[in-house]
């Protein structure tokens, strides 16, 4: 068997981090809707998605008890007719739990969103008519609106007819509507529960409108999606990732880059490995310790080990050079 401590030591994580980002073009063609489609199309990172969720949204829980999980895959109808060209973002179908009795299954519609938009609703009700009316699939169907955008926004805070009187307000659409919040309703705690490439995925939907926090949290992401997965899937969904980022800030190549340990000093800006041992030293006097700075960086120096980023060598060198820095002081 492979020594896979021994491998995580010898791998330059900064170096197989640029050679991806080197293979994006500079300025990208990409989109949120697409990367959405790309990123969870895959069933298991959308069963993930929703149990992240469920655990906020009582509503979610409900629905996700309602079916069996482990049955979702995406749907073969697409949302095309010859009057209508286009497609939801993504379209599912599971199985319904049922007591032993097949053959019932739930319809399910994510539809991407990054700005506010207050047509979403007649929108998927359209895919609503094309993807199931159409097709005569009379089928209970979940949609879900899956919002990053920067502002606040809640698409289920007014009903259907909200202009008019009272007694119409309870016509509601042909299906049920659940609302996922990434920028607003994800903790960076509850992301590292999941899989290497959802938390890839969440983190750049979560911080693409920020560019300090997406470089410096989707690092992180990257190298442990690599700590675990070195195949060309593990490596195409950090370059796709990282399309998505360029599209959202183009010309920002360079300050996506993983720097060297040598080279920082002339940087002149703070890199992912400083952030967290300045964050690890805020950590430790917070806490009031005497020694905050030293538990600090013997915390974060435990996370990037454990994250294959340090070697125990690599390790023993910045302590070396610490500690000459503050016997200087």
């Amino acid at each position: 068997m492979e020594n896979t401590n021994a491998q995580t030591d010898n791998f330059d994580f900064a170096k197989e981090f640029n050679t991806i980002l080197d293979s994006v073009e500079e300025e990208s063609n990409f989109s949120h809707d697409r990367y959405l489609r790309f990123a969870f199309a895959n069933p298991k990172r959308m069963a993930e998605l929703l149990e992240l969720y469920a655990r906020r949204k009582p509503s979610l829980r409900e629905f996700l008890n309602t079916i069996d999980i482990s049955s979702l895959r995406g749907a073969p109808e697409n949302y095309s007719t010859s009057k209508h060209v286009g497609s939801a973002d993504l379209v599912f179908e599971a199985q319904v739990k049922t007591g032993g009795k097949a053959g019932l299954f739930v319809g399910i519609i994510a539809e991407h969103k990054s700005d506010v938009d207050y047509n979403v609703m007649k929108q998927i009700s359209e895919y609503h008519h094309h993807l199931f009316t159409e097709h005569k699939k009379d089928i209970p169907v979940v949609a879900f609106i899956v919002y990053n955008g920067k502002d606040k926004w809640d698409p289920l805070s007014k009903p259907h007819f909200a202009k008019y009187p009272k007694y119409y307000h309870d016509i509601g659409y042909p299906f049920k509507i659940e609302f996922l919040d990434i920028g607003y309703g994800i903790d960076d705690a509850e992301l590292k529960n999941f899989s290497p490439a959802t938390i890839v995925a969440l983190t750049s939907l979560k911080y693409i409108f920020d560019e300090e926090k997406f470089t410096i949290s989707f690092r992180e992401a990257a190298a442990l999606l690599l700590k675990l997965d070195r195949s060309p899937e593990g490596r195409d969904f950090i370059k796709q990732s990282l399309s998505y980022f360029l599209w959202r800030w183009p010309h920002k190549h360079e300050d996506m880059k993983m720097d060297r340990p040598e080279i920082v000093a002339q940087r002149g800006y703070e890199t992912f490995a400083e952030h967290y041992m300045n964050a690890g030293i805020k950590k430790g006097k917070a806490e009031g310790e005497i020694n905050g700075e030293i538990k600090g960086q013997n915390n974060t120096f435990k996370v990037l080990k454990d994250m294959g980023l340090l070697s125990e060598q690599q390790i023993a060198e910045a302590k070396a050079r610490l500690k000459a820095l503050q016997e200087k002081k």
